[in-house]
Parts: structure tokens; C-alpha cells; sequence
């Protein structure tokens, strides 16, 4: 005997605006990706031209202010941005090896990947046998803490539009 399930969509009321989750059978249910609602959106990517350009482009879309970390910023300047609202944030690559940060954004916002694969990246350079070598290293060494940092993945090979209209959707979840 085959027995079917009906599915219901179970609509929730909460008139508690810092409420984030509803509990139901034990199970704690996020009903907020990224945490506080802040409006933040945090963007990691390992072509950082694409990271600023996508930043640029969502920051401008959305109207949020548009905010650059470098690298020699450090983890202060990433704190700090991330308490604030209603950014855009391009995040260079080491601030995905902090956990500290990774849990700070996650909380704070929506963190973004521009994942791109070996070969896309490559085709952005000279494809050089350093060029393999440094892409590779990149790869090994930030992918996994981009991966654990983010909240939604972004694929980039696409065009620039579909990139942009990717990560519009996904911020929108």
C-alpha cells in the first residue's frame, strides 16, 4: 500500500519585529539569512576586480551606500563595517580566514561568494604557468573559508549581467 503525504504551507504571525525564528517541534527555524535584518550585504570573491564591479552594481541598484575594505584595512575596519546598515561591502579575500569575522558578517548581513572556477580564472590572466601555480594556491587557500562564510553562492560564468541578476536574486531570499 502506497500511502501519500500532502504538504502544507504553514503561514507564521510574529508581531515581535527583533523576533528571528519561530520554534516548532523542537527544531529552531531562521526565517532571517543573514542574521539581524541590517540590510547589509558582504561580498567575497577571488577575481577582485568582479568583486568591485558586482559591489558597485548591487550598491547602485539597490541604492545602498557602496563600501570597499583593501587589504590593509584589517579585522578592525571589517568589525566595524559590519555593525553598521544598509551597505554594500566588498571584503578582500583574507577576511574569510578569520572565523571571528566570518561569524561577524554572517550575523550582520548576507554574505555573498563569486565562486569562479580554475579555468575562468585563468582565462583572466596570462595563463602563465606561475599564473596556474598562484590560482591554485588562491583557490586551496580561500575557497574553504569563502564556502563557510557564505549564505548564498554566486557563479560567475555568466555574463555580467546574468552575475548581477543572480546576486540581486539572491539577496532578495
Amino acid at each position: 500500500m502506497v500511502s501519500t503525504t500532502e504538504m502544507v504551507d504553514i503561514e507564521y504571525e510574529v508581531n515581535d519585529a527583533t523576533k528571528q525564528a519561530v520554534h516548532t517541534n523542537g527544531a529552531d527555524k531562521d526565517f532571517i539569512i543573514g542574521g539581524r535584518d541590517s540590510g547589509n550585504i558582504f561580498i567575497f570573491a577571488l577575481n577582485d576586480d568582479l568583486r568591485r564591479s558586482i559591489a558597485a552594481q548591487v550598491a547602485d541598484k539597490l541604492g545602498k551606500e557602496l563600501v570597499i575594505i583593501k587589504r590593509g584595512d584589517g579585522n578592525p575596519a571589517i568589525l566595524e563595517m559590519a555593525e553598521k546598515d544598509n551597505q554594500v561591502v566588498s571584503l578582500p579575500r583574507g577576511a574569510a580566514l578569520s572565523e571571528k569575522n566570518r561569524n561577524q558578517l554572517q550575523a550582520n548581513g548576507k554574505v555573498l561568494y563569486i565562486m569562479s572556477d580554475f579555468m575562468t580564472l585563468l582565462n583572466a590572466t596570462d595563463r602563465s604557468e606561475d599564473a596556474r601555480e598562484q590560482i591554485s594556491l588562491m583557490l586551496n587557500r580561500f575557497e574553504p573559508s569563502f564556502m563557510n562564510a557564505a549564505h548564498h553562492i554566486v557563479l560567475s560564468d555568466q555574463s555580467d549581467d546574468e552575475i548581477l541578476q543572480d546576486t540581486l536574486e539572491k539577496v532578495a531570499i
